[in-house]
């Protein structure tokens, strides 16, 4: 069960930081190159994910970092983009 957990906790953090990273270029570069940009970041990061974790499956990285990773997105990229 710990382990699980662990696990589950790198994914966060990983697709929280990423997600950090592209709010702030979707906001530095424009909308479309900014949209592209971040989608590629998820695909990178939950690539990286599992391979830290090993393999968990679709399911798995949707509930572990997918979503989080969009809403840490939007909502870094509208800050940023009322900051700049």
């Amino acid at each position: 069960m710990e382990l699980e957990l662990k696990q589950s906790r790198i994914s966060i953090i990983l697709h929280m930081i990423t997600g950090t990273i592209a709010g702030y270029a979707s906001s530095a570069l424009g909308s479309l190159y900014g949209i592209g940009i971040a989608i590629l970041l998820l695909f990178v990061s939950g690539f990286v994910a599992e391979k830290i974790v090993s393999k968990k499956g679709i399911k798995w990285w949707l509930g572990n970092g997918a979503v989080l990773y969009f809403f840490v997105w939007i909502v870094s990229w509208i800050l940023f983009f009322n900051i700049f």
